[in-house]
């Protein structure tokens, strides 16, 4: 078996050097070093599967061995078994069933990113930034944000528990959740008083920029002045809903964001490529939970336009691309393959985007975005109020 994989593996590795511009000396040396590496793991393979205290099935090796691949590259990256991949695309279609949080792995453990408002963990005080280390009494260490995932998901109605640690508690907080359908409507909008409108997005799906495309042509109609763009706790999405929505406020020519790869050639723009739907001032409200695709239209906004102002807590700083590559099994490979980064040149990786305007929040139970009590949604109001006179 060892020198068939060998030669298996060879051959796909030299396909891949014969293909390059890499000069025969440097390939050579290259392949020599990628051989001695292969036949090291195939060695290991080979003593698990002949003296492991029990049979193993091959896939169920090779799967681990590609998990902790990928899982040593970056918090992002992972390899995906055929139901997770699936579960993933799930997501950006905005219904699922499980307890209604966004997660990754943050220095090594499993971090909220952000709650899904009223969900079984928004309603039971989970927060952005809680360290999840334990789900049904087991310990999460080791786990990938997919292996968590799976198991904080489930059918409506049973329950899971996890175990927290959060800045400020000397132990650990237990909660008890449980299951519900988790259907995301990611826009939605009200009018205010003064002539003033409200738009929160919740994250970034399929529907998002033409859902939102319709509710600004509705306030243009109304003569509604300026606006607030709530994306608090707003996890991310789809790359290419961010670009679509940042679009819709920006004027034809204006650089939304740029993304760069390990080469220099490796390097993608993206630009506003109409007219703006949105010309008038806009406040828009961050916080700790506000991730990925949130910072990439935070960062085209205000880098762009002086109408624009932040209000909140600072973004949770993901400013990587991650792009879902199949395989032949239906597994599939969840590979960061760039940085994005904003307007200006910031890449927000591990820093996140500052408000104009800082505004803590009280964290004795939750908010409801733009409701009584959202003191952030109040500071905005004020703040939307001055820009819309000074432009008027």
């Amino acid at each position: 078996m060892k020198k068939t994989m060998l030669v298996i593996i060879g051959l796909i590795f030299l396909s891949i050097v014969t293909g390059s511009d890499v000069q025969v000396s440097q390939a050579r040396l290259k392949e020599e070093e990628v051989y001695r590496n292969i036949e090291l793991f195939i060695d290991a393979l080979e003593v698990v599967r002949k003296q492991y205290v029990n049979d193993v099935q091959d896939q169920k090796l090779i799967y681990g061995a590609l998990k902790g691949m990928l899982i040593s590259l970056d918090p992002y990256s992972a390899f995906l078994e055929p139901a997770m991949k699936e579960e993933l695309q799930l997501e950006t279609k905005g219904e699922f069933q499980g307890v209604g949080m966004e997660i990754t792995l943050k220095d090594g453990i499993i971090t909220v990113v952000s709650p899904i408002e009223d969900t079984p963990a928004w309603n039971a005080g989970i927060k952005p930034g809680d360290k999840i280390v334990e789900i049904n009494e087991e310990s999460t260490k080791g786990f990938t944000t997919f292996e968590a995932a799976q198991k904080l998901r489930g059918k409506k109605g049973t329950e899971v528990s996890v175990s927290i640690m959060r800045t400020g508690l000397s132990e650990f907080k237990k909660f008890t959740l449980t299951r519900d359908v988790i259907k995301v409507k990611s826009v939605r909008e009200k009018l205010l008083e003064d002539g003033l409108g409200y738009v929160r997005i919740r994250d970034f799906q399929e529907r998002t920029a033409s859902d939102l495309l319709n509710i600004l042509q509705g306030m243009n109609e109304k003569d509604v002045r300026g606006l607030i763009l709530d994306l608090r706790n707003n996890p991310g999405g789809l790359l290419s809903s961010s670009i679509e929505v940042s679009d819709m406020f920006l004027p034809k020519g204006k650089l939304i964001v740029y993304t760069q790869g390990r080469e220099e050639k490796d390097r993608s723009t993206f630009y506003s490529r109409k007219k703006e739907i949105w010309g008038k001032p806009v406040v828009i409200l961050i916080n700790h939970g506000s991730a990925s695709a949130s910072e990439i239209v935070t960062g085209a906004l205000k880098d762009n336009l002086s109408t624009v102002l932040t209000v909140g807590l600072k973004s949770f700083g993901k400013g990587s691309v991650q792009n879902l590559i199949s395989l032949k099994d239906g597994s599939a490979l969840k590979l960061t393959i760039a940085h994005y980064y904003t307007p200006s040149g910031v890449c927000i990786e591990g820093k996140g985007i500052g408000p104009d305007v800082n505004v803590e929040i009280s964290e004795d139970k939750p908010v409801i975005p733009g409701e009584e009590g959202d003191v952030q949604f109040d500071k905005a109001i004020e703040e939307l109020k001055k820009l819309v006179d000074n432009n008027e």
